[in-house]
């Protein structure tokens, strides 16, 4: 019989969430190779996000009952403060927006709490879900001004495509529109309505009303989206990041890359950073389209370049799932990089065997101050001055 882990003993004392903040137990202090504020043993972690008011928030992709859709963390101490659980389901990430948190469960409810008491402001059902792939729910809700636009697509031909627009205040449906193809990434949000990347490689954009502003045919499999209110961001199988008017579709400039890209690019500071499935970190030029600098990295580009005050934060390798025929990416070495916006780098923090009980970094997310680790067992926050002062 096999023997039980350090982590899953504490777990059956303490519970899936709470009870564990700081607990060295769970990973060796002395073996962990990035200094933490905390760590805790919050289990199946789908995502984290802060609110304007500082309000921690967390999301687990358990398709348990008891773990939580949604829960509020002390953002000091990585305590439980308080959690609202649904039905049995896969859960999406969360989306945050007016001190709100959003989220949607593959047992077909989305729910909309009070980010600063966990108290439910609505629940409305969102049908149908429940039939489909597990990564029905891979992509949050989207705060759009006085709606929410929720992405609802699979990889499978289980349950329609589609992005519904729900009434911020009540959860009424005010729209449904149907689409091609599964998404490829996540949509990005302009302040008139969301870019959507799809997997026959078109990107669309759908206003706040529901309507198609405009469709564009770019050939290939399409990353999660960054968005200005001007220009929107892609990667693109066809090894280019794409930037295109976010009025027209019309692409202003094409980037060259030597792969594919998996995660959003970011759009920050006059600068567009590109992380690729070419081992690469790159900055752009969004007025001359000009690659100002570039950094072979150790493995492909899966989480970021997120941005951590002035600093970037990358994460290569770990566990990640790609939709269309991109193809497969090692997952190992898992590595989180540090870098000036100019390119330099300044900090690598590498994740092995030995940093873990049991198994592995599942994503890397900023929010606030500093960075958060999503683990198949457990959530840790990165000390900010392990980016800051770096």
């Amino acid at each position: 019989m096999s023997s039980m882990t350090r982590r899953a003993a504490l777990g059956t004392v303490t519970g899936f969430v709470g009870g564990v903040a700081g607990c060295a137990g769970l990973l060796d202090g002395e073996s962990f190779p990035i200094q933490r504020s905390w760590q805790t043993g919050f289990r199946d972690p789908s995502s984290v996000a802060m609110t304007a008011a500082g309000q921690l928030l967390a999301g687990s992709h358990s398709p348990f009952r008891d773990r939580p859709i949604v829960a509020g963390l002390d953002a000091q101490s990585g305590e439980t403060t308080w959690t609202v659980t649904v039905a049995k389901g896969e859960k999406s990430p969360l989306g945050v927006g007016d001190g709100r948190a959003y989220a949607i469960s593959k047992a077909e409810t989305m729910v909309s709490i009070d980010a600063a008491t966990g108290e439910s402001v609505w629940q409305r059902r969102l049908a149908p879900i429940d039939a489909a792939d597990p990564e029905v729910v891979e992509f949050a809700p989207i705060p759009l001004g006085d709606r929410i636009v929720v992405p609802i697509s699979g990889t499978e031909d289980d349950v329609p495509d589609r992005l519904v627009g729900v009434a911020r205040a009540d959860g009424e449906t005010l729209f449904t529109h149907s689409l091609s193809a599964s998404l490829s990434g996540a949509p990005g949000a302009t302040s008139g309505g969301v870019v959507a990347p799809l997997i026959d490689g078109r990107v669309l954009f759908l206003d706040r009303t529901g309507e198609v502003g405009w469709t564009r045919d770019l050939g290939a499999p399409l990353s999660a989206v960054g968005a200005t209110d001007g220009t929107a961001y892609l990667g693109a199988a066809t090894e280019e990041l794409l930037a295109l008017e976010t009025a027209t579709g019309a692409v202003a400039w094409r980037g060259s890359l030597a792969n594919t890209v998996f995660a959003r690019p970011l759009v920050a500071d006059d600068r567009v950073y590109v992380g690729g499935a070419d081992y690469t970190l790159r900055a752009f030029d969004p007025a001359s389209s000009q690659q100002l600098w570039r950094d072979d990295l150790g493995n492909a580009v899966t989480h970021g370049p997120m941005q951590v005050g002035d600093r970037l934060v990358t994460l290569v390798g770990g566990t990640h799932d790609i939709r269309g025929s991109s193809g497969t990416i090692p997952f190992s070495p898992t590595v989180l990089y540090v870098h000036e916006q100019d390119g330099t780098r300044i900090r690598e923090i590498r994740f092995d065997d030995k940093s873990f009980d049991s198994g592995s970094i599942e994503w890397a997310q900023a929010a606030g101050e500093t960075v958060y680790l999503g683990h198949t067992d457990d959530l840790t926050r990165v000390a900010p001055e392990a980016i800051t002062d770096a």
